[in-house]
C-alpha cells in the first residue's frame, strides 16, 4: 500500500484520526479545528454543508492550516446541505482550487459530475478520498467489496468505507471488509461501522488494515463515534506490537 500525503501529513505509514469540523461560518469552522486539533487530532474532516457561500469554503481552505479533507454532505450522505448538486460540487471544486490539501466525493454521487469533480481535483494536483456510503444498512460483504473495487477502478487517492450497523454481525462485515480489502486497495482506506454496533470498528479496523478513522472531539455528539483520546488508547491496547512476543 502507497502512503499519500494530505498537507504536512503521510497517510499509510499508520492509524491516522480524524475529527470533524463543522460550523455555519469559517470562524466557527475555524475554533472547530481548533479544539480538534487540541483533542490530538491528526487530520481534521472540514465539513462545509452549512456554510453560505463558495467564497466562504475558499476563504476557510485558504486559511486552514492544519491537515484538512473537506467534505460537503447532502442529508442522503448523513449531512445537512440542501442546495443542488451542482452548486455541491462546485463547493468542492472550489476548494480544490483554494489549494485544499484533500476533498471527500461519494462513489454514489452523480456520476458524470462525480467524474468531471475527479479529473479536476487531479489536475489541480488535490488528492481525492472517495468513500462507498451507506447510511441505512450494510449490505452483503460480496457487495461491500465490489463497491470498493469499483472505487479502486477510479484511482482515488483514499477510500472509505462507512455502512450503517444494525447488529454486531454487521460490524463484523464491515471489519473482513477491511481484511479483504487489503489484498486489491494500494491506497489508504477507513472502514466504519455506523452505529453504537459499530463503535468497536474505529479503532479495530486500523488494526486489522485500515490506514485512518474518524473520531468525535467530545463523546456523545454522534452514535458510535469515540473520541480521540479513546480511539488512540484503544489502539495502543490492541496493537500488534504490544502483545508480540520476542523469544530468548
Amino acid at each position: 500500500m502507497r502512503t499519500v500525503r494530505v498537507g504536512e501529513l503521510e497517510i499509510g505509514s499508520g492509524p491516522v484520526l480524524v475529527a470533524t469540523a463543522c460550523s455555519e461560518s469559517v470562524e466557527g469552522m475555524v475554533r472547530g479545528v481548533e479544539r480538534a486539533l487540541a483533542a490530538g487530532a491528526d487530520c481534521v474532516e472540514l465539513r462545509i454543508d452549512s456554510l453560505p457561500t463558495a467564497e466562504d469554503v475558499e476563504r476557510l481552505v485558504r486559511g486552514a492550516t492544519a491537515p484538512h479533507i473537506v467534505a460537503c454532505r447532502t442529508p442522503q450522505f448523513g449531512g445537512s446541505f440542501t442546495g443542488s448538486e451542482a452548486e455541491r460540487i462546485e463547493r468542492l471544486a472550489a476548494a480544490a482550487r483554494a489549494g485544499a490539501t484533500a476533498i471527500d466525493i461519494e462513489f454514489f454521487a452523480e456520476p458524470a459530475s462525480r467524474d468531471r469533480l475527479i479529473a479536476m481535483a487531479k489536475r489541480t494536483g488535490t488528492p481525492v478520498l472517495i468513500g462507498y456510503e451507506n447510511m441505512g444498512e450494510t449490505p452483503p460483504l460480496g457487495t461491500l467489496l465490489q463497491g470498493l473495487q469499483d472505487i479502486a477502478a477510479l484511482a482515488p487517492d483514499l477510500v472509505k468505507l462507512a455502512v450503517k450497523a444494525a447488529s454486531y454481525a454487521d460490524l463484523v462485515t464491515v471489519l473482513q471488509a477491511a481484511l479483504d480489502a487489503r489484498s486489491f486497495l494500494d491506497v489508504p482506506f477507513a472502514a466504519i461501522a455506523l452505529g453504537p454496533h459499530g463503535a468497536p470498528s474505529r479503532p479495530l479496523a486500523c488494526a486489522f488494515g485500515a490506514s485512518f478513522t474518524y473520531c468525535a472531539v467530545e463523546a456523545g455528539n454522534v452514535p458510535g463515534q469515540l473520541t480521540v483520546s479513546e480511539t488512540r488508547e484503544i489502539l495502543g491496547m490492541v496493537s500488534e506490537q504490544r502483545w508480540s512476543c520476542s523469544s530468548s
